[in-house]
């Protein structure tokens, strides 16, 4: 019985420290607008619905035609289940794919996405 509650406190100690230990945002970038974020589509194709926040594709302009772009979703507001989708630049040396943790910044549309 006793190797049982042992194994339970180990099993959930596991478990709840593996809910804070993903990829984060240092508080420096925090502060200047950056977000942790998971690409949930790319491309145009899987674009064409507005389904986001922010639309970064009206705020490059020209070069929006030969940029690719993601569709990134973050939290906000200190709660993980308040979630924002913003469309935002990818990098030509930058591979994504969805599912993928990257870096948004939400308040400059002309900054491109870090991975």
């Amino acid at each position: 019985m006793l190797k049982l509650k042992i194994a339970l406190v180990v099993v959930f100690a596991a478990l709840t420290t593996a809910c804070t230990t993903g990829p984060q945002v240092s508080s420096n970038a925090y502060s200047q607008g950056w977000r942790r974020a998971q690409v949930v589509a790319i491309e145009k194709d899987q674009l064409a619905v507005r389904s986001s926040k922010e639309d970064c594709r009206m705020a490059l302009g020209a070069e929006a035609g030969k940029t690719r772009f993601a569709v990134a979703s973050y939290s906000y507001g200190g709660n993980p289940n308040l979630r924002a989708k913003r469309i935002v630049a990818i990098p030509n040396d930058v591979d994504v794919e969805v599912g993928d943790w990257v870096e948004v910044s939400i308040t400059d549309c002309r900054l491109a996405l870090k991975k």
